[in-house]
């Protein structure tokens, strides 16, 4: 069953289900957190004003129902960049988002569908900003941003979004430290502005590079994919690049070239950024760091924390802390 919400009528109802059940989160302007009730999911939405003027909604949810909203062209006066770990939604019939993508939304001249699917696990971070901030952070360089973008900046609104992109490494971990960001009060300001700032410098860097990039072959391209899926069946075992490029019929070069080309990361970059998303599902839920180490294919305690920590900027021990105190 799909149930559809007009404008604005999907936060109303959750806004008004935290206010009859928890209060307290709608209780600072500036940082409120929106949950579902249990009939729709299970999860929540927050948003953060940021004093720049950059607003972020982080977005953690499971839906039991097919959802379908309805947006009018007047609801829709701002730029957002939407980074998605994982998420599946279509856009007005037509494209479909999915797992780890990042796309640029411009203000809209026409009612808009987005759609999402029960069953699914959302986790994304949204970061909305009017057109003239985003015209003054871009200013002096915007003849080096992607003509679409060019033509959103100044007005036009042929094109409603950006392609979707494949997020890089260094946007996944931009976007687990706002997730699972420590902080509180100023600090916490702080660090999510900078962080922000971030992930629209990495999209706009990597949307630049997307444009000179050559199209890879769809055979080679199959064989990319199925390279992935090798890594992702074992990751405590990995084959070594060698043996990887043979088990797909290519040679390691085309694979290492491929593999960039399609991820934005290398085979082991690619590897590491697995072992670390399942490092961090397996932390939540209370599992010792020895055991998650050894879980994700490191050969010591020390070694795993050691790469956790240039990942994510915190220890498994921290990270895992932090989340219990969250939960």
């Amino acid at each position: 069953m799909t149930i559809t919400f007009q404008d604005g009528e999907l936060r109303q109802l959750l806004r008004e289900h935290v206010q009859s059940t928890q209060p307290e989160l709608l209780a600072n302007l500036q940082n409120q957190t929106i949950t579902y009730p249990d009939w729709l999911g299970s999860g929540y939405k927050r948003d953060i004003g940021l004093p720049s003027g950059i607003d972020l909604t982080l977005h953690r949810y499971r839906l039991h129902r097919d959802l379908v909203q309805v947006c009018s062209s007047e609801q829709s006066d701002c730029f957002e960049f939407v980074f998605s770990l994982s998420a599946y939604s279509q856009y007005n019939e037509g494209p479909v988002f999915s797992d780890r993508q990042a796309h640029l939304l411009g203000p809209e001249r026409q009612d808009s569908r987005w759609r999402e699917f029960a069953d699914r696990d959302y986790s994304a971070v949204d970061i909305h900003l009017d057109p003239a901030l985003l015209a003054a952070l871009t200013e002096g360089h915007s003849t080096r941003l992607p003509k679409t973008l060019q033509h959103m900046l100044t007005g036009e609104r042929k094109f409603p979004f950006i392609d979707p992109i494949a997020i890089t490494p260094g946007m996944q971990t931009a976007l687990w430290q706002i997730l699972q960001c420590p902080y509180q009060g100023l600090t916490q300001t702080l660090y999510l502005e900078a962080k922000s700032l971030e992930l629209i410098a990495l999209f706009l860097d990597a949307i630049d590079e997307s444009t000179a990039q050559t199209t890879l072959h769809r055979d080679d391209l199959e064989r990319i994919y199925q390279a992935r899926q090798i890594l992702q069946r074992d990751l405590q075992n990995p084959p070594s690049l060698l043996d990887l490029a043979r088990l797909v019929g290519l040679n390691d070069r085309k694979l290492k070239e491929g593999f960039r080309q399609a991820f934005n990361t290398t085979v082991f970059g690619y590897l590491t950024q697995q072992r670390m998303e399942e490092a961090c599902q397996l932390l939540v839920q209370q599992r010792s760091v020895a055991a998650v180490a050894a879980a994700v294919g490191y050969a010591s305690p020390t070694a795993f924390s050691g790469a956790f920590r240039r990942k994510f900027g915190v220890t498994p021990k921290a990270y895992q802390l932090a989340n219990c105190r969250g939960a």
